[in-house]
C-alpha cells in the first residue's frame, strides 16, 4: 500500500483490492485513477461506456485540480504557470461534446485521460521538482 501526504497534510492511500468505500482524509486513489487511465487509453472506449468513463475521469480531475493548487508554486516561480494550466482544464472540462457521433466522445474521454495522468504527476510532485512522482508517470 502506497501512502502519501499531500500538500494540506492529510496522508492519501492508494490500496489493492481493498473496498472503495470514500474517506474522509483520503481524496485521491492513485490506483484507481491509474486503472481508469489505462482503461480510457488502452483501446477506444465502446460507445456504451463512454459516458461512465467521462464521470469516472471529470471527478478524478476535479478532485486533483485542488490539490494540485494548494501546493506553493508560487516559491519556485511556478505559480502563474499552475494557475494558467488550472484555468484552461477547467475550460476544457465545459467544452465536453454533447452531440455528434459516439467516437468524438469516445476521443474526447481519451483527451481527459491524458489530462487526468498529468494532472495526477503534479498532485504527488513537490514543488519546484522537476520530476513528477513516478507511479504517475507510467
Amino acid at each position: 500500500m502506497r501512502t502519501l501526504k499531500t500538500a494540506a497534510g492529510r496522508r492519501l492511500r492508494a490500496t489493492r483490492g481493498a473496498p472503495r468505500a470514500r474517506q474522509v482524509d483520503c481524496p485521491i486513489d492513485v490506483d484507481d485513477i491509474m486503472s481508469t487511465v489505462h482503461v480510457t487509453l488502452g483501446r477506444l472506449p465502446l460507445a456504451a461506456t463512454v459516458d461512465h468513463l467521462l464521470l469516472r475521469l471529470r471527478g478524478h480531475i476535479q478532485l486533483l485540480l485542488p490539490e494540485i493548487e494548494a501546493k506553493d508554486w508560487a516559491r519556485y516561480g511556478q505559480g502563474d504557470q499552475i494557475r494558467f494550466m488550472t484555468a484552461s482544464v477547467r475550460d476544457g472540462l465545459s467544452n465536453e461534446p454533447k452531440t455528434g457521433p459516439a467516437v468524438v466522445r469516445c476521443v474526447y474521454a481519451q483527451e481527459l485521460a491524458h489530462i487526468c495522468r498529468d494532472l495526477l504527476a503534479l498532485a504527488l510532485a513537490e514543488p519546484g521538482f522537476e520530476r513528477p512522482y513516478p507511479a504517475a508517470a507510467s
